[in-house]
Formats: C-alpha cells, structure tokens, sequence
C-alpha cells in the first residue's frame, strides 16, 4: 500500500473555503494491465466530465466557487490559489488539487507565472 497526499480545497458549513492539506489517496497493488505486472492504483469515483483550459499570463479569476467538484491538475505553468480562510497556495506544473468548494464564497484564484497556465479538469 501506498499513500499519495494531496491537498484538498471545500467548503466548510458556513460556506468558507478551506485547506484540508492533509488529504490522502491510498492505492493498493492490483493487476490492472494484464500481462503488465502489478501496479499501484488507486480507483477513483467515475469521471463526469473532462476540460482542458489555458489561462493567459495576467489571467485573474477573481472570487469564485469551483464549478463542479473536480481534480484540477496542473500540466504546465503556475496558478495561485487563495483560499476563504486566507491559506494561499501555487499549483505547479505536475501537481494537482481536489476542489469540492461549489457552494459560498469559493476561491480566489490566478496566473502566478510568466507563461500561460494549462490545466486538465476532471469532473467527479
């Protein structure tokens, strides 16, 4: 078995967002691929959508919630983030988020880099 963390961006009950940076994925060795050999997998729910954005240098999304729950994972550039509880982070390229904040005041977020951001969203 193998943990992967990660951070987790939701909504608390009042509607604030909030790190949870804790958050943990935990895979386990399975034959995913016969005749590959085993691999570590962790099943994640059911895909619902995917997108693909690119964000221009100088892009500012300004306050927002996340518009579906969905993993946000970063291909090339650096988004910043700022959170309702005012924990700010950058996104880089080959890290990934968990948002879930779909209800309050959501996010603040970014470009924080020199080149336009590419991030792949998949919907859950």
């Amino acid at each position: 078995m193998t943990i992967w963390n990660c951070i987790h961006l939701y909504a608390d009950v009042d509607g604030v967002s909030r790190l949870n940076r804790a958050h943990s994925i935990e895979l386990t060795t399975k034959d995913f691929a016969p005749p590959a050999t085993p691999m570590l997998v962790a099943r994640a729910p059911r895909a619902t959508a995917l997108d693909f954005l690119e964000l221009p240098v100088s892009w500012y999304g300004g306050w927002h919630p996340s518009p579906a729950n969905q993993w946000v994972f970063c291909l090339a550039g650096e988004m910043g983030y700022e959170a309702g509880d005012g924990s700010v982070f950058t996104l880089r390229a080959g890290s990934y988020i968990l948002t879930t904040d779909t209800r309050g005041t959501g996010h603040n977020s970014w470009n924080a880099g020199t080149v336009p951001v590419q991030l792949a969203l998949v919907g859950i």
